[in-house]
């Protein structure tokens, strides 16, 4: 994935396969952590700020 320049913040663009894959919607929130020199979805959330799924690591 590439960090891209938006405005004054960095932004990533996910593949559409990823995204399909968790299920994610506009305005939804995910959580990346770091793991060994990549990067992990750990968990996303819906609009209701409740957890949707939880995603192994």
């Amino acid at each position: 994935m590439k960090v891209s320049k938006w405005d004054d913040d960095l932004a990533v663009v996910l593949p559409q396969d990823l995204i399909d894959r968790l299920a994610l919607e506009e305005g939804d929130e995910i959580e990346i952590v770091a793991a060994g020199g990549s990067a992990t979805t750990a968990q996303t959330k819906d609009q209701g700020d409740s957890p949707r799924e939880n995603l192994p690591r």
